[in-house]
């Protein structure tokens, strides 16, 4: 929007954004003279209708259905992409809290399982190496 100096020596172009409704006090940067400026909103309205009534009349009856039709496409493609990298990432970190909740379980019951299964110790401790093994790799993925 081009604003003009009351005293008539000076124009200048200001983004419209930064007018706001109600007015703003404003300074002629050639002759220092302060004036408060409000803009028209109803020349702005009736511009905006004007071109949207030319738009309407130069599309096909049928576009703003093409264009709803077009926007759920592109939804629903964005959202399958994004839920499947959702899904792989929530598996893989319910697998390794199960593992760590199985880890545990056997560690707590360790004595009364090893009556059973002669030798549990040692596999009890390949199962701490592979905890260590998974915890090192995370802490390598976030490095």
């Amino acid at each position: 929007m081009i604003i003009a100096c009351p005293c008539g020596k000076k124009k200048f172009e200001v983004e419209a954004s930064l007018i706001p409704n109600e007015g703003k006090l404003l300074q002629c940067g050639a002759c220092s003279k302060k004036w408060f400026f409000k803009k028209e909103v109803k020349e702005e309205i009736n511009q905006q209708v004007k071109t949207t009534e030319i738009i309407d009349k130069n599309l096909p009856d049928n576009t703003e259905k093409l264009i709803t039709e077009a926007e759920k496409a592109i939804n629903k493609t964005q959202k399958n992409s994004t839920k499947n990298k959702i899904n792989i990432l929530n598996f893989l970190v319910v697998l390794i809290i199960t593992f760590v909740a199985l880890v545990i379980i056997l560690d707590t019951f360790k004595n009364s399982i090893n009556l059973l299964i002669p030798g549990f110790d040692l596999i009890l401790n390949n199962l701490y190496e592979t905890l260590k093994d998974i915890i090192s790799f995370i802490k390598d993925i976030f490095n």
